[in-house]
């Protein structure tokens, strides 16, 4: 699988199509031995015979395809188009957005491993599809390091893991953990996880617990990662559905009547919306699992809980609610609240905190 442009565009590609039918026309035998590996057609063909055969504009797109790992021209050209959805045109500016995140997690660092509830999440998502001795594993937004050492133990002395993360406070704690386990086939290093400049083909796993909400342009990230995997490598990542978390489920709801649109989740809001985005972005086999979990609160609990703009907003910068004047907010919390009682029960008000599973495969 040929790794696309970063900013890839269909007249680049186009282009590249129109070069290899160009090889093909001109009779060069440097384009035979590509249409052979890609086209069945002329699988044990001799190049003469490939030269002579009829090449379309569309023979050579789809070779095009096949060559960035899309099975037709058609769904290589729907995940260009895809890129451009709104969904994933939330942040701005790049820089301020993980300094966001940075900021957070560098506080979070300080008691980060007390969460139980994070570390079982994670070692759940690697014990669904865990690596091979000898095995190469790549943890993405490894936080302090919970799937990355539990990787390492899996793969033992001829496997190697890479932990990776924005927050450097993250990976000092990291490092301070690795000293302690001397361990020799894992290491931890500050990335950004949708820019990593790792060689192509490189890892047999790669994991991202807790964190793939956060990435700018999710579906860019896939298209990366997969880059990353070697041939029949996994890719496994948490992802929420869009009616969890009863503050950000009914928050997106009320604000929309405000012609505020609050994005959070979407992306990964359905099974149907997590499997869509890895076929979109060239995998595989893809398996979703969903794992139920939520708890009641006190209906003084579940209200008040509108979103602020202190509250996290993943995948959007600057904040949705930034320059929303303060008579809207105050009547968007009333409607919050209205809501909020017609879920009320005599246990309280159900907190949905379901998690999907995801995993995908590079063929």
């Amino acid at each position: 699988m040929k790794s696309l442009p970063k900013n890839p565009n269909l007249d680049y590609l186009k282009k590249e199509a129109k070069k290899l039918r160009s090889l093909h026309r001109d009779s060069n035998p440097s384009c035979c031995a590509r249409i052979r590996q890609l086209d069945t057609s002329f699988l044990g063909k001799h190049d003469q015979e490939i030269l002579d055969a009829n090449f379309s504009v569309m023979d050579s797109q789809r070779i095009i395809a096949r060559e960035y790992g899309y099975t037709s021209w058609a769904r290589l050209k729907h995940y260009i188009h895809s890129l451009t959805d709104n969904i994933y045109q939330g942040v701005s500016n790049k820089r301020a957005y993980q300094k966001l995140i940075v900021d957070s997690y560098d506080e979070r660092s300080k008691n980060y491993d007390n969460s139980e509830w994070h570390r079982n999440m994670a070692i759940q998502l690697v014990d669904y599809a865990p690596p091979a001795e000898g095995q190469k594993v790549l943890d993405l937004a490894t936080g302090t390091g919970t799937i990355a050492f539990h990787a390492a133990a899996l793969v033992a002395e001829m496997g190697t893991v890479t932990g990776i993360d924005i927050s450097k406070s993250m990976i000092a704690k990291c490092n301070e953990k690795l000293k302690d386990s001397k361990l020799q086939n894992l290491d931890f290093i500050y990335a950004d996880a949708e820019n990593l400049e790792f060689k192509a083909n490189s890892f047999d796993r790669i994991y991202c617990a807790s964190a793939f909400f956060w990435m700018s342009h999710p579906l860019a990230a896939l298209r990366h990662w997969i880059e990353l995997l070697k041939p029949d490598g996994r890719l496994g990542f948490h992802a929420w559905p869009d009616n969890s978390e009863i503050w950000g489920n009914i928050s997106r709801k009320v604000l929309k009547n405000y012609g505020i649109n609050y994005t959070i989740h979407q992306a990964t809001g359905s099974v149907e919306k997590c499997r869509q985005m890895l076929e979109l972005a060239g995998y595989k086999n893809i398996e979703i699992h969903e794992v139920k979990d939520g708890r009641f609160l006190s209906l003084q609990d579940a209200k008040g809980s509108l979103l602020n703009e202190s509250d996290y907003a993943p995948g959007q910068y600057p904040h949705p609610l930034k320059n929303v004047p303060e008579e809207i907010l105050t009547q968007a919390q009333v409607d919050f609240d209205i809501e909020v009682e017609k879920l009320n029960t005599d246990k309280g008000v159900w907190h949905d905190m379901s998690m999907f599973y995801v995993f995908g495969q590079k063929i």
